[in-house]
């Protein structure tokens, strides 16, 4: 199992996805947190830059592990990787957990970066409490997007249909279901984030982040069981 991860790490670090996904995440970061301040002289709410920067992080995870899973799948790698290790579930398992790890990684880098951003402007005017609560709740929900991420290219084996099919659910989708059910959309992954990074509104119940976890956790789990369903049965071009 070691050495596939390892492999698996390599791939990942050696991918063409993995700077520019991480250089649009720091871009985004950095002009939201600026351009405000810097051209048109307006400070945003704080916690509302943070909440911006844990949908785009988790978003970005999930792009990032199903471009990755999927153009395995295309570019034939995984099946070079049975080769070396033919227990499929070990070899996804391996898959998985890097992306998983990958996400986290997304997440983690983007809270700290959005936090030194408003710290240069001095507008970092959260508890420390809070700001390590809502780095935790980001780190946690972009590594179980980058395990949800990495399902979809699984069961989708397309990166251009996998990485069409997230951006439209994350940014189409569910907002126009948070418009029609909110109580429906908190069990979906990005109630589940807004949960995780301690979304307030005065008009809907927004569940506590140990919950939000626990629903996200669920999500993640159930489309790694079909992915590792698929996987097993499907034939490895």
């Amino acid at each position: 199992m070691t050495h596939v991860l390892r492999a698996q790490a390599r791939i990942v670090g050696t991918t063409r996805i993995a700077l520019p996904g991480g250089l649009a995440l720091a871009a985004y970061v950095i002009l939201t947190g600026l351009a405000p301040a810097v051209l048109f002289g307006q400070h945003r709410d704080t916690h509302t830059l943070l909440e911006g920067t844990a949908t785009v992080a988790v978003v970005t995870a999930m792009l990032l592990g199903a471009l990755q899973t999927a153009g395995d799948l295309q570019n034939g790698m995984s099946r070079a990787l049975l080769l070396v290790e033919p227990r499929r579930l070990r070899l996804l398992g391996a898959q998985l957990l890097v992306a998983l790890s990958m996400g986290a990684g997304v997440g983690a880098a983007g809270a700290l970066l959005a936090d030194g951003t408003q710290a240069a402007l001095g507008r970092l005017d959260l508890a420390a409490s809070t700001l390590v609560s809502l780095g935790v709740g980001t780190t946690v929900a972009a590594g179980l997007g980058g395990l949800l991420g990495a399902a979809v290219g699984l069961l989708l084996r397309s990166a251009a249909l996998a990485a069409c099919v997230i951006v439209l659910w994350s940014f189409v989708l569910e907002p126009f279901i948070s418009t029609l059910s909110y109580s429906v959309y908190i069990y979906l992954p990005a109630g589940a984030r807004e949960s995780l990074v301690q979304h307030v509104s005065a008009h809907h119940y927004i569940p506590p982040p140990p919950v939000g976890g626990l629903i996200l956790a669920g999500i993640a789990a159930a489309a790694a069981l079909a992915a590792a369903l698929t996987f097993s049965r499907q034939d490895i071009a």
